[in-house]
């Protein structure tokens, strides 16, 4: 299991990338027992119950005070229970606002935010999909004589690739507003708690997770000026070297 010293104190983290990245990256790809995936998601939402009330009620009570923290903080858990994501976002920044050391607040935050980041990168891969398909439907219309100009034309195949491609900038858009904001917010985390491994580790993962290398890198060198046992060490080198390897390839 790799960085175990840090697992107790950064377990969200860990919950966040196997809900948003299952499937996908995994982060050192060593490990020898591997990681008890199953066992955290139970520790991290085992005894959490949803936030229920009336949305009209919750929303009267900002407007009736609008710089009342509680309001807000429960305005956001009634708009994350309904499921209106980006509004509940939305609702838990503005609660920032007022709490801003609330650094339990902003965990939750940095969780919704990446599930937000998640849901538009497969948005964004569907519409790629859809767009990649309709130009191969187009590829095979017949290409001579009048009759196989117009064919080839293809106004249905033509305009699914429009409306794929829209789609695809749209969400293409939103991925990286709902991941640089989720950065944003984990940056804030590790200001609070300059010297807490797991904040920072949880930085490092999501940058890395978000394909924000640079930030990853420098997030994981600030862990390697830590107190972290000889092996933990040698693993976040060994990917800084592979980020750095990635990066300079990609380049």
């Amino acid at each position: 299991m790799f960085f175990p010293r840090l697992r107790s104190q950064a377990k969200w983290a860990f919950v966040v990338l196997i809900v948003v990245f299952a499937g996908g990256f995994v982060f050192l790809g060593v490990g020898s027992g591997g990681l008890d995936l199953g066992q955290l998601l139970r520790d991290a939402f085992g005894n959490k119950g949803s936030s229920s009330g009336s949305l009209s009620k919750a929303q009267k009570a900002v407007q009736d005070r609008p710089l009342n923290a509680p309001a807000r903080r429960h305005l956001a858990e009634v708009l994350e229970a309904k499921g209106r994501t980006s509004e509940a976002i939305a609702a838990w920044l503005q609660y920032g606002r007022l709490r801003p050391k609330d650094v339990s607040a902003l965990r939750h935050l940095g969780d919704l935010e990446l599930n937000q980041a998640n849901v538009y990168f497969q948005q964004a891969q569907l519409a790629s999909l859809a767009q990649s398909q309709a130009g191969v439907g187009g590829a095979f219309q017949p290409s001579a004589g009048k009759l196989g100009q117009a064919l080839s034309q293809n106004p249905i195949a033509s305009a699914e690739s429009t409306k794929a491609t829209a789609e695809l900038q749209t969400a293409s858009t939103n991925y990286q507003a709902a991941a640089s904001q989720a950065i944003t917010t984990y940056k804030q985390i590790v200001k609070l708690q300059p010297k807490n491994q797991g904040a920072i580790f949880s930085l490092a993962q999501a940058a890395d997770s978000l394909q924000q290398t640079k930030v990853a890198i420098t997030a994981y060198k600030r862990l390697l000026a830590l107190d972290l046992d000889p092996t933990t060490k040698a693993q976040i080198r060994q990917r800084i070297k592979t980020l750095r390897q990635s990066s300079q390839a990609g380049g």
